[in-house]
């Protein structure tokens, strides 16, 4: 259905990205999203919209790959590369992947709406919240003198880490519920979601 490329495209894009030398990894991961993404399109129009937001990850992808193999010492460091170049690809990049999340978020609880799966559905808002809440403290900080930035260093970490894997468990219980190996998908809404619910979510 999609999930699946979607499961192992956000592994590499977002999981090993966290490693900046691993950043490379974006190549292989957003490509393999939006193959997601434009399977999933036809079950709902969300995800439509969110294929056509991905497409600019790939020019983000490739300059961040660029700055890692640089990292490693395989490639000189070009001005456009580092310095303040790159702090204003990085500030850009930030938000467009906030806005990436939104839409992947959104599309997902439309979908798991659409299906009755109502823990799928909250789930999804709640990872939606802690993105929302991640960013709110994020541009706070870079507000604030560069000695105070510092108290936000750790909460800002454990929140990046907590979306970005509570997403990949949702995805992967979306991989695993909606689209079961082996079956068929019903896309068609029931009229009673708690019946719904015990067929597709028996974790």
């Amino acid at each position: 259905m999609g999930f699946g490329w979607l499961l192992v495209g956000y592994f590499f894009a977002n999981i090993m990205s966290l490693y900046s030398e691993l950043s490379f990894a974006m190549l292989a991961g957003y490509p393999l999203m939006l193959i997601g993404l434009w399977r999933l399109a036809p079950y709902h129009k969300r995800f439509y919209q969110c294929f056509f937001v991905t497409l600019p990850a790939l020019p983000f992808a490739l300059y961040f790959s660029l700055v890692a193999i640089t990292k490693f010492g395989l490639l000189t460091a070009a001005p456009i590369l580092q310095g303040s170049v790159y702090a204003v690809v990085e500030g850009i990049y930030f938000l467009y992947s906030f806005l990436l999340h939104v839409l992947l978020l959104l599309a997902i609880s439309g979908l798991a709406a659409e299906l009755g799966l109502l823990r799928h559905q909250s789930a999804a808002l709640r990872n939606l919240v802690l993105i929302a809440l991640y960013t709110v403290v994020y541009l706070i900080a870079r507000l604030l003198p560069a000695e105070q930035q510092s108290l936000f260093v750790l909460p800002l970490i454990l929140l990046r880490y907590l979306y970005i894997f509570l997403n990949l468990w949702l995805l992967f219980r979306c991989y695993r519920h909606i689209c079961p190996e082996g079956e068929g998908m019903m896309f068609e809404p029931v009229e009673d979601a708690a019946e719904k619910e015990d067929v597709y979510d028996e974790s």
